[in-house]
């Protein structure tokens, strides 16, 4: 195969709890047809989700607390440890009864009961119905999609954007994607569906568009649902995508600074 563009690998991030904090990455093993390793691997059950404990599989996001419908969650900044399964949650307002926990591990009954009690404190009684369950799937995980894809950031793309959205580089955060690129043409990842990207040892066949929701008015630090963004995607390119979605074809190490090659046959 011969290169046809050219970038590079900025940032990657996984999210250990579906809803909460992402995780920065300096490098991650990607494995063929598998997600990012350790993304979405936990999920936030609300007391309607159909979720089957002991017939754990992938469910729809509306199973879960997510920023879509329950934004308060936003504002529950984690810190994860390197395996990403033990969880510290500082209380963000001195003024608040809301505790924290401080390394909490989620492998654990304990340590999921902590993060349980946590979230029912922290959130309103109509986002979880009641009760809050940390749940994982083994073999399976939370991602919005089914498929296993990892979600690519062109960073030039967020730089247009910006521009229509208060004139700084738009927060990659609002899009929680796995990985972000540099170096190619703003809006160039929309005519790489079906093409292969070398980054690393790694190689992704992208699949398609990632079509964006209301979980990108969400401001990540406030929680506070602030900007308009479907409407300005819509209004400035005609249509409310952002990102790709792909696939891995070709397992191997990826770490920040490796280049990202877009292949032709």
């Amino acid at each position: 195969m011969t290169t046809s563009a050219s970038g590079r690998l900025i940032r990657i991030a996984r999210f250990p709890v579906k809803g909460l904090s992402p995780q920065p990455l300096e490098a991650a093993e990607l494995a063929p047809g598998r997600p990012l390793p350790g993304d979405r691997r936990f999920a936030l059950a609300h007391g309607a989700s159909a979720f089957e404990p002991a017939h754990p599989g992938w469910q729809k996001k509306a199973h879960f607390l997510n920023w879509a419908r329950n934004p308060r969650i936003a504002a529950l900044h984690c810190v994860f440890d390197a395996s990403g399964t033990r969880i510290t949650v500082a209380d963000l307002d001195p003024e608040t009864s809301l505790g924290q926990i401080d390394d909490a591990d989620l492998t654990t009954r304990e340590g999921r009961a902590a993060l349980e009690a946590l979230v029912l404190e922290h959130m309103d009684e109509r986002d979880t119905r009641g009760r809050v369950s940390v749940v994982e799937a083994p073999g399976a995980w939370f991602t919005d999609v089914q498929n296993p894809f990892i979600s690519i950031q062109n960073a030039a793309s967020l730089q247009d954007l910006g521009r229509h959205t208060g004139g700084d580089m738009f927060d990659w955060r609002r899009l929680r994607a796995n990985l972000l690129l540099e170096g190619f043409p703003a809006w160039a990842e929309r005519d790489w569906i079906g093409k292969r990207l070398r980054i690393g040892m790694a190689v992704l066949q992208v699949e398609e568009t990632i079509g964006r929701c209301v979980a990108t008015h969400i401001n990540p630090d406030t929680a506070e649902k602030n900007l308009p963004v479907l409407d300005i995607l819509q209004q400035a390119y005609g249509n409310t995508d952002c990102g790709v979605y792909a696939r891995v074809v070709e397992g191997g190490l990826v770490r920040l600074g490796q280049n990202a090659e877009l292949l032709t046959d």
